[in-house]
């Protein structure tokens, strides 16, 4: 067999490469090192890996070499970076530019194939017999069990896998048509075709170079690194403006907390996350993460596809969502989701022992390469993935808080940055999201450094995956974070796992939308006192919104809809009058003196609500306070800040339905709240009606003029409070001057005319006290009893 010379890729091919700096990846300064060679082309990889070993030996780091080409023996072999010594091959690296991380099979599959074609082509290795090195260079990451592989020394590693290099020597052979045509091996058994390999493993190093190790090997040479990435910014110019950021606030950047500021892992993503200015965004708020993920995720009929189609879209949870154990569940649940995806998932306290697992996991990004936890420790955690399907892209990073309040636990150091072409993500953790620019590992201070490095002005999202009870500390933050809109754009999407307690800003809900505005009342306007003004869930239990965020000059909120659990499925949300009169029973619980009738109606009408079954909230809360009064202001922001006096009315009601005749008014067009139908009286309506801005005379002419105007409607009985003494009274059937002089809006009628209409309501009016005191236990009596008494009284009222 005639000895063929080695082809090699020349260096003009080599220079038009370098030259060519059309796909050549941003870079920022301010980071951790990680390099996209995931979003190199395979030439430029695999030059730049030649390049670093050419400039590695001149600095006469390594003298095992002393010359380095590229294979280029055609698509069969694939194009090698070829090391020699001494004009004999010293040494081979597979560059693998994936997008997935190498695994050991390929592992196996590329060694047998090289040694295959070194036994027809000898001159690309040395003689049997003689050291060498087969590297592996991967642009991704490399699996644990390639890794392990590789960085081991022996032939244990190897003979404890003979059935998987003959089952993939059989393997490439069947692939390659250079193998079948050629009489040295074309009659050959796949064992005897792995005897061919086995000769060159006792002589044999291995090694991996994984984005962490190559990432630092370029870091060496910038020169190397400049030809192959764009580096636009001055690391320098980005230190003086963090440092008059901290200076207007009347701070110093010490000189050992500048290498903090590059305690960055950034993911350069390749693809746009936003349709012009819109943005698709889901907010999941409470315990009940994994219901809502099966729900939202599912591939062919869950809400997220439904809702937003194959449009790429921003999930985030709180940070408490989830727990450890649940990460092998939603991973399944994402890896089958085929459109783009961000999630942000928090899982609360994990420990160092955890994070060690998920360290070395093939199927997880570390985010600090150099760090490894104290196994004895406790930490916060979460996982944030990012995947499209179409480009065959999934990833999943940990992330560690970096300064948790509670100072039973340790912390990480590094934030994520996930840049990608139209925006910048930044997934956040917990107290993250409120620790001061002032403060070493601030993310805030990060932020600053990197939009003054950020050449394109993306906008900047940030996911504040939180679990707090407390929304103060939050707003001061979210006032900092609003204050760097001037240099790019910035907003917050913020979800809770926990619920609020204390609310002094009247919010219920720390998830929702920083800053933004809203038309359709899906969400709770921020108030005035909290800037910048936001949007945030109705709701404060568990639910989820969905919505497109429209990120011009300010920030717009559209399509949004509200989602729940109900049977285990998610539904859409009640309206929102539904969900703010909902929510007023959990602000506004019964007194623990109330009788077990009055919390089991009060329990049966929430349930009621939550089933859609009372058809307009908003009218039945309206009458608790403006009674039959027409077109009074009566907007949602009214109804939950009138929640006291809206429950001290439904409490009273509740009592009265516990009559066994009385049913809860559930369809508009008529006033009252109950239905009531007893043998003396017939049917007839119920109505509370509790407001001390009224005045009782108000009340009475109100009434009075609803009873004069409406024809065919049941009577009315009214239990009612107001500023001044409520007594029983009767209004309607016109009988003497005194009732018509209580409306001073008209003049008197005309007996007679034909605009005389003979008044057929009856209204009658007692006081709404009297029913609280029989929701007491101690001062209370049977619902039946009082009914009758309260009967008596319209008979006697009749009688006047």
């Amino acid at each position: 067999m005639a000895e063929e010379e080695i082809s090699l890729i020349s260096p003009e091919e080599e220079a038009k490469v370098r030259a060519d700096k059309t796909i050549a990846p941003d870079l920022f300064a301010m980071d951790c090192g990680q390099l996209p060679f995931e979003r190199m082309g395979d030439a430029h990889f695999e030059l730049l890996v030649a390049d670093v070993y050419r400039a590695e030996y001149e600095r006469d780091n390594d003298t095992w070499y002393d010359v380095v080409g590229r294979l280029n023996d055609g698509a069969d072999q694939g194009r090698d970076v070829i090391l020699f010594k001494a004009g004999v091959p010293a040494g081979v690296i597979q560059c693998k530019c994936l997008k997935k991380k190498l695994d050991l099979g390929t592992v196996i599959y590329e060694t047998c194939k090289f040694f295959l074609y070194a036994h027809i082509r000898p001159q690309i290795a040395p003689p049997i017999g003689e050291t060498f090195r087969y590297y592996f260079a991967a642009a991704d990451d490399v699996a644990t069990d390639a890794f392990e592989f590789l960085q081991g020394e022996g032939i244990k590693r190897f003979n404890d896998r003979l059935d998987a290099f003959q089952e993939a020597c059989e393997k490439v052979f069947n692939k390659s048509k250079t193998f079948q045509k050629n009489d040295a091996l074309n009659k050959l058994t796949p064992a005897e075709l792995c005897a061919i390999v086995w000769q060159r493993i006792p002589t044999l190093e291995t090694r991996a170079l994984r984005k962490d190790s190559l990432s630092a090997l370029v870091g060496k040479h910038p020169s190397v690194r400049n030809t192959y990435f764009k580096l636009d910014s001055d690391a320098g110019e980005t230190l003086k403006v963090v440092r008059d950021y901290l200076a207007s606030l009347g701070g110093t950047l010490p000189a050992g907390e500048e290498a903090s500021l590059s305690k960055i892992r950034t993911e350069y993503i390749s693809w746009e996350l936003r349709e012009g200015d819109d943005l698709n965004v889901c907010l999941i708020q409470g315990q009940d993460l994994l219901p809502f993920l099966q729900g939202m995720l599912n591939p062919k009929s869950g809400t997220l596809k439904e809702v937003f189609g194959s449009r790429p879209i921003v999930v985030t949870a709180g940070s408490a969502a989830a727990t450890p154990a649940q990460w092998l569940e939603i991973n399944e649940l994402v890896e089958a989701y085929p459109s783009p995806l961000v999630l942000l998932v928090g899982c609360g306290a994990v420990t160092g022992l955890q994070l060690n697992a998920w360290r070395v996991a093939d199927n997880i990004s570390w985010i600090d390469p150099l760090w490894e936890p104290a196994s004895a420790q406790d930490y916060r955690a979460g996982w944030c993935w990012v995947t499209n399907g179409a480009e065959g892209e999934i990833s999943c990073h940990v992330l560690v808080e970096t300064a948790p309040k509670d100072p039973t636990l340790d912390h990480g150091s590094f934030s994520l940055r996930l840049a990608f072409k139209d925006m910048i993500i930044w997934p956040t953790l917990g107290d993250d999201f409120v620790n001061p620019a002032s403060n070493r590992n601030s993310h805030l201070r990060r932020l600053i450094a990197s939009q003054a490095e950020d050449k394109f002005k993306r906008p900047n999202l940030v996911l504040a995956s939180q679990h707090i009870d407390d929304l103060m500390d939050v707003v001061t933050s979210l006032a900092d974070y609003h204050a760097r809109r001037l240099i790019s754009p910035v907003a917050i999407a913020s979800a809770n796992s926990a619920r609020l307690q204390n609310c002094k800003l009247q919010l219920h809900s720390a998830t929702g939308i920083f800053p933004a505005t809203e038309t359709d009342l899906n969400t709770r306007s921020s108030p005035p006192s909290m800037q910048p003004p936001s949007r945030v869930m109705r709701r404060s239990t568990s639910g989820s919104l969905t919505l497109t965020l429209s990120w011009g000059t300010n920030i717009f909120l559209k399509r949004v809809r509200g989602h729940r659990l109900q049977a285990g499925g998610i539904t859409c949300d009640l309206m929102p009058s539904a969900v703010e009169l909902h929510e007023l029973f959990d602000r506004h619980p019964p007194s623990s003196y109330y009788i077990p009738e009055v919390r089991d109606q009060l329990a049966i009408l929430d349930d009621l609500i939550e089933q859609g079954g009372l058809k307009d909230s908003q009218s039945f809360a309206y009458q608790t306070r403006h009674g039959v009064a027409p077109e009074k202001a009566f907007s949602l922001e009214d109804l939950a800040a009138s929640g006291k006096y809206v429950m001290k009315a439904v409490c009273a009601l509740s009592y009265l339905k516990s009559h066994g005749s009385a049913k809860w008014i559930t369809e508009p067009g008529s006033k009252g709240h109950l239905q009531l139908s007893t043998p003396s009286e017939g049917e007839y309506n119920v109505l509370a009606w509790t407001n001390d801005d009224y005045l009782v005379r108000q009340m009475t002419v109100e009434l009075y003029e609803w009873a004069r105007d409406t024809a065919n409607h049941p009577h009315l009985v009214v239990f009612a409070n107001a500023e001044g003494k409520i007594k029983d009274q009767k209004l309607g059937e016109l009988k003497n001057e005194s009732e018509e002089r209580l409306d001073f809006t008209t003049g008197p009628r005309q007996r007679g005319s034909f605009t005389d209409v003979s008044m057929v309501n009856r209204v009658y009016v007692f006081p709404l006290d009297e029913v609280h005191s029989c929701c007491d236990e101690e001062e209370t009596m049977a619902v039946e009893d009082f009914l009758d008494d309260i009967a008596t009284r319209r008979k006697t009222l009749d009688a006047q």
